[in-house]
């Protein structure tokens, strides 16, 4: 049997006390729902930043903890190694094969003794024992307070070798701050492992040496994927931002086309053609007096500008029809709702935006079109664009029809407030231009500012009256 190395590293870790299932705290449907949706408010940049930076740093810890560890056992191995061969050049060459067939002589102890302190290795090894085959201890350089003894086994072969190196490792040998290490004996003229040596070896300088290369692998390692990662990032970050730019260059461009077709729309169905305009105007402040966000405030300005699309495909004789449909054109003219969705379906737009398109003619109460949405399952977009539409069809100027006063379009908003609008959109639009009215109206400079109180509301008539839709 060649001469084999074991190795017992002794680490004791702190035990960390884990809590019972039942106490352990469990994420809610709610917050899950909730991280969910603010991943799909990230933008692509953003989602990639993070996905990346815990990718990297899981990357970071992985590496470097398989790294100290890889190294860590060949350090420790390599020095066991060096600690046994020390031990082999020193005592083997003085070793019998009588020697392990009786009692030790203190003579051949005394050698061994001299042996391990001429030979300068008692800076290194702290304790030698040499064992017998058949669990005897032969030899120790330290005076033991009791013979050890060990269970008897058959060294020669790779299965005996094995456990006695398992039964000498479950032994407390009282010597803290020590490697184990064990190596088999064969002397001169015996083809037969006669024993064992049992090395305990100092690791103070091995822990020191350890613990510069567990230092030098948790930041090189960390710093050198951080590098990396900032490089990627950055070349990332141009991508994608040159990517948003052709995005937006692409939006800009449907936008210019599509606005030509609302503006034409427009410009048949009003003395102005700027009703898409005003309608986005409207819209956009009451999105920033309800507090929406700017992306948000975009996005209503886009569904109010694109909103009646789909009247490119109703024909003029409706479109500009001075008196009421009949069934048959209304059937045709709320077709336009769907319409528009069609047309903006491929459009790089979000969403929101499409479906605000799709649901502009919905009623709070159910009766709108094109799916009879009721209450706030109709987009928030979608309820503050029929208000606004309506209040800008009401007082702009038809082919047909001089427009209504302020007020009494703000009157059939009202009344209309619950049945066709919701009520809450109508009161604050109500609020906003009654404030807008007084602004433009006082005549001193530094009078008080209006406040949105319920008082500025116009009295809500009795009665539901038909508002345009």
């Amino acid at each position: 049997m060649s001469n084999t190395l074991h190795l017992n590293r002794r680490i004791h870790r702190p035990t960390a006390s884990i809590r019972s299932p039942a106490r352990l705290a469990r994420p809610s449907i709610g917050h899950v729902l909730d991280m969910v949706a603010v991943w799909s408010r990230l933008t692509l940049l953003q989602r990639f930043t993070a996905a990346s930076t815990a990718i990297a740093v899981g990357l970071a810890i992985g590496l470097s903890v398989v790294a100290v560890r890889a190294i860590q056992a060949f350090t420790i191995k390599d020095e066991a190694q060096i600690a046994a061969e020390l031990v082999l050049r020193t005592f083997s060459p003085q070793l019998r094969a009588q020697d392990f067939q009786g009692a030790f002589p203190d003579k051949r102890r005394a050698l061994l003794d001299s042996l391990f302190r001429a030979h300068g290795i008692s800076d290194k090894i702290l304790r030698v024992r040499l064992w017998r085959t058949d669990g005897r201890l032969l030899y120790s350089n330290t005076r033991e307070p009791e013979e050890p003894r060990t269970s008897p086994a058959n060294l020669s072969t790779a299965q005996g070798y094995r456990r006695f190196v398992m039964a000498r490792q479950g032994v407390d040998n009282g010597t803290p701050g020590a490697a184990l290490a064990f190596v088999p004996v064969r002397v001169a003229g015996s083809p037969n492992t006669l024993g064992a040596f049992e090395i305990f070896y100092d690791r103070t300088l091995l822990n020191q040496r350890l613990t510069f290369v567990r230092r030098t692998i948790w930041t090189s390692v960390p710093l050198g994927l951080f590098f990396l990662y900032a490089s990627v990032f950055v070349l990332v970050r141009r991508a994608s931002r040159q990517l948003l730019k052709q995005q937006r260059d692409l939006i800009e461009a449907h936008l210019g086309t599509y606005n030509a077709l609302a503006g034409a729309i427009d410009a048949k169905d009003s003395y102005t053609g700027d009703h898409s305009t005003n309608v986005a105007q409207l819209a956009v402040e009451m999105g920033r007096v309800l507090g929406l966000k700017e992306e948000a405030l975009e996005e209503i300005s886009m569904a109010a500008r694109l909103h009646d699309l789909g009247k490119i495909g109703v024909p003029d004789a409706i479109l500009m029809k001075p008196g009421p449909l009949t069934p048959e054109e209304w059937v045709i003219m709320r077709k336009h709702a769907e319409a528009g969705f069609e047309i903006l379906k491929a459009a790089p737009l979000s969403s929101e935006v499409k479906r605000a398109v799709l649901y502009s003619h919905e009623r709070w109460d159910g009766g709108g079109y094109p799916e009879g949405l009721t209450g706030e399952a109709i987009p928030l977009a979608s309820r503050i664009v029929a208000v606004v539409d309506a209040f800008e069809a009401m007082t702009g100027d038809r082919p047909y029809r001089k427009g209504l006063t302020r007020e009494e379009a703000l009157r059939r908003l009202h009344a209309g407030a619950g049945t066709q609008f919701d009520p809450d959109i109508v009161r604050i639009f109500a609020l906003l231009k009654a404030a807008t009215a007084i602004h433009a109206s006082a005549p001193l400079a530094g009078s008080a500012p209006h406040s949105f109180g319920v008082s500025s509301v116009p009295p809500t008539p009795p009665g539901p009256e038909r508002v345009h839709g």
